[in-house]
């Protein structure tokens, strides 16, 4: 069950840092309230990073390429284990992409929302269940 939380968790994870570009593609799988909310926490994380109009374009692409991804191994039939491991991995690989694109301060703020998100989804979680 655990297994389950934790990659629910990095699932909604990433997909809250995705744009409305990747909501629209995903067509049904996502309300008209979720591309909202995911266009907002993109634009506002876009601000608190202070990205270039050239460094908004990579990364919305990075973010899409990685969702991409993300949806992917949901719907995969694979065992929960691989799935969690998957996750780790392309986390990990969207972490490494951004690293090479964002200075060494926008990175460590990069990496300061990644774990307020986390914190806030854990809580949120947590009142669930």
């Amino acid at each position: 069950m655990k297994l389950i939380k934790l990659f629910s968790f990095f699932l909604v994870l990433f997909l809250t840092s995705t744009n409305l570009s990747f909501a629209q593609s995903a067509g049904e799988n996502v309300s008209e309230e979720q591309k909202q909310e995911m266009k907002q926490n993109m634009e506002a994380l876009a601000a608190e990073l202070n990205l270039t109009e050239e460094q908004k374009t990579e990364f919305k692409a990075i973010t899409q390429k990685y969702a991409a991804k993300m949806m992917e191994v949901r719907d995969s039939g694979s065992s929960k284990w691989k799935k969690y491991k998957a996750v780790q991995k392309i986390g990990k690989e969207r972490n490494q992409e951004m690293k090479t694109l964002l200075t060494e301060e926008q990175y460590e703020v990069y990496l300061e929302k990644q774990k307020e998100r986390q914190a806030k989804m854990k809580e949120k979680r947590n009142k669930k269940g």
